[in-house]
């Protein structure tokens, strides 16, 4: 891998960079792509001419084209990867000694689109540092949620840009490096909440980490499963603006905002935008006991308890117009009984202002899809667990347009709450959810817009792949679950999991089927 040599900018350039970026919001402010462009292919580094910066394109498996523009804007697609990589920003000197961080004072302005899928990836900022060799990542979105068994236990905080960000730690135990095969550490800052666009200030996050790390001895999660390292930030070797995929990933990022400095003159004091109330979506508080659909979400607002949903990005795959004035980057599609949500990912979510009649137990009822097994959903109230994290069975392979209800007992207080409808597993869409009072009968569990199915008579044996069937008494009162291996007996599975004769009955697409057991 080619180093990169600092090019100075012009006095002229660097004037013109610091007063417009002193007062620039990078999610408002139109800039674009301009400049020299330069399309790179393969594994490639390279400077951009006139400016400090550079880019890099890297990347393990199938194909990736990255093209970059003088201004430091650029865009990249890629198809198959085990892991992909596209950076634009700062690298330092040919012998890799690094600089120290505190010289300096990085940050970022930024605005990107993305599309695609990876079963991890993180967009932000990504660099290196030297004695200690340590890999560090700013993460302020991803194609993922990322998880600690990823990014390592949590070790602090910090609020900066009008955020939390978690702070994690992780060892790397001789795996790919800057120098080879070696052993390294990770440091991730994570943003609570995913954005597309915004100013990070890079080097408040160094600096927490220098207070946090510096000299600390810690056992820490390890990819070879844990291990002892003494936790400290080093000198840095590339401080860059990236969006990384993996995990056989596909597509496409398009960065049209970008500006970095390192001497704080883009980092002018972050003012947080005056708190906005969160709106009724239909002027009052949604009725329990009752049908809620899934789209009747909440307005958002603006400030700390005032935003009602969180999105991975910024795009409605779904192309529902239903919410494209308000939240015209949830995936809304035009199905099901109506308009559902889908495309969903893990960390995403919805609030609803619910008003419930009377307090008392009632069942909660979701009708999902879901093409692939490992979607799970949970529901809150008031911020507190409501619902257990709720598995959602694959109602029908490859397809997300065969609904199926999900149900659960829950106890609620009379009165006005927030009910948040959490994604815990990627990839289930949802198309509304109803409360009704107490145990559910068969006609509110199995009905849908055109009311009660019918109730077939008999054993049945499952085809094609294996199923998770819900179970259901005599008198309609839920019982659990049934994976049911494809070919076998429905009675006999029923028998095997619940131990006893008797009449019970099982949910099937939109019909029930009364199966006895001997």
């Amino acid at each position: 891998m080619r180093n990169l040599s600092l090019i100075k900018c012009s006095l002229a350039f660097g004037l013109a960079l610091s007063t417009s970026a002193f007062a620039a919001d990078a999610c408002k402010d139109a800039m674009g792509h301009s400049g020299n462009k330069q399309n790179i292919s393969g594994d490639a580094t390279g400077s951009i001419g006139g400016t400090p910066w550079g880019y890099e394109q890297w990347y393990q498996g199938g194909s990736a084209t990255m093209t970059v523009y003088g201004n430091g804007t650029f865009s990249a697609n890629w198809s198959n990867s085990s892991d992909y990589l596209a950076r634009v920003g700062y690298r330092y000197g040919d012998n890799g000694s690094g600089v120290d961080h505190k010289t300096k004072k990085y940050g970022v302005d930024y605005k990107y689109t993305k599309n695609g899928h990876g079963s991890y990836g993180y967009i932000g900022v990504y660099g290196w540092t030297v004695n200690p060799q340590t890999e560090y990542y700013i993460v302020d979105d991803w194609y993922s949620q990322p998880s600690e068994n990823y990014v390592g236990a949590k070790f602090g905080e910090i609020e900066v840009d009008g955020a939390t960000y978690t702070i994690h730690a992780y060892l790397r135990q001789q795996e790919p490096s800057k120098t080879g095969t070696s052993t390294f550490l990770q440091i991730f800052s994570i943003r609570k909440q995913a954005r597309q666009c915004g100013h990070i200030d890079i080097s408040a996050h160094f600096n927490k980490w220098d207070e946090l790390f510096t000299g600390q001895n810690a056992q820490l999660k390890g990819s070879k499963g844990g291990g002892s390292t003494t936790l400290k930030f080093g000198r840095v070797t590339e401080v860059m603006l990236m969006n990384e995929a993996g995990g056989n990933s596909s597509g496409d990022v398009d960065y049209t905002y970008f500006n970095m400095c390192d001497d704080g003159s883009c980092n002018a004091e972050y003012v947080p935008p005056e708190p906005e109330p969160r709106q009724l979506f239909k002027g009052k508080e949604l009725a329990v006991p009752g049908k809620i659909e899934v789209e009747d979400f909440d307005i958002t607002g603006v400030g700390e308890g005032n935003v009602s949903y969180n999105e991975t990005d910024s795009q409605n795959d779904g192309k529902s117009t239903y919410r494209e004035k308000d939240a015209p980057g949830v995936d809304l599609y035009d199905e099901g009984t109506g308009v559902v949500l889908g495309m969903t990912q893990e960390g995403e979510w919805l609030e609803y202002s619910i008003d419930v009649a009377k307090a008392g137990e009632y069942t909660l009822t979701t009708s999902v899809a879901a093409g692939n097994t490992g979607a799970a959903i949970q529901y809150l109230l008031d911020g507190k667990e409501l619902t257990k994290v709720l598995d959602v069975p694959q109602t029908a392979s490859e397809k997300w347009d065969v609904y199926e209800d999900l149900s659960a007992k829950v106890t609620l207080s009379a009165g006005k709450h927030i009910l948040r409808l959490a994604i815990m597993g990627n990839y289930v869409n949802v198309d509304y959810f109803t409360f009704s009072e107490g145990d559910a009968p068969i006609a509110s569990v199995g009905g849908g817009v055109d009311g009660p199915q019918s109730i077939a008579s008999g054993d049945f044996q499952v085809y094609g792949a294996a199923k998770t069937l819900q179970v259901f008494d005599a008198q309609g009162k839920m019982m659990g679950v049934v994976k049911v291996d494809a070919g076998s007996s429905v009675a006999a599975s029923l028998k095997a999991r619940f131990g006893k004769a008797g009449v019970y009955m099982v949910k099937q697409g939109n019909s029930f089927k009364r199966v006895a057991v001997k």
